[in-house]
């Protein structure tokens, strides 16, 4: 086996430990109870790698999904105050589509015309340098 796939396994059997670490956190934290109990470390098998259990991506899934639903839900704690701020500001720096295509427009053929002035310009000076 070479030294560079070994190096790899280890580094990828340390980042499972530590997502089992950080899947251990989030349970104890969110006070869930796991699906199953985690399986304890090992020490990594370098002769082939093995996939995580189905049970285990199972438990992932399904955490991670309430925690993504969690964070969509709106926070009662927000004032009306601190959501008409925070509109004020994201419209202060709001552009209208129109002018965008406009800017787009004219950004584009400043490009076109800067390059066509560069090859202008390398073709007259390769025929002034190159004539007899």
């Amino acid at each position: 086996m070479s030294d560079r796939l070994q190096e790899l396994l280890r580094q990828r059997q340390l980042v499972q430990e530590q997502l089992a670490w950080l899947d251990r956190e989030i349970v104890t934290v969110s006070g869930d109870a796991p699906a199953s109990p985690p399986a304890p470390i090992q020490a990594p098998d370098l002769s082939r790698p093995t996939p995580p259990p189905s049970n285990f991506v199972a438990s992932q899934a399904a955490a991670i999904a309430r925690h993504a639903a969690a964070a969509c839900t709106p926070h009662s704690d927000e004032s009306p105050q601190v959501i008409a701020s925070a509109d004020a500001i994201l419209d202060q720096y709001r552009v209208q589509p129109d002018s965008l295509k406009t800017n787009v427009s004219r950004g584009c053929l400043l490009y076109f015309f800067c390059a066509l002035a560069g090859v202008a310009v390398v073709v007259t000076g390769l025929y002034y340098a190159l004539r007899k």
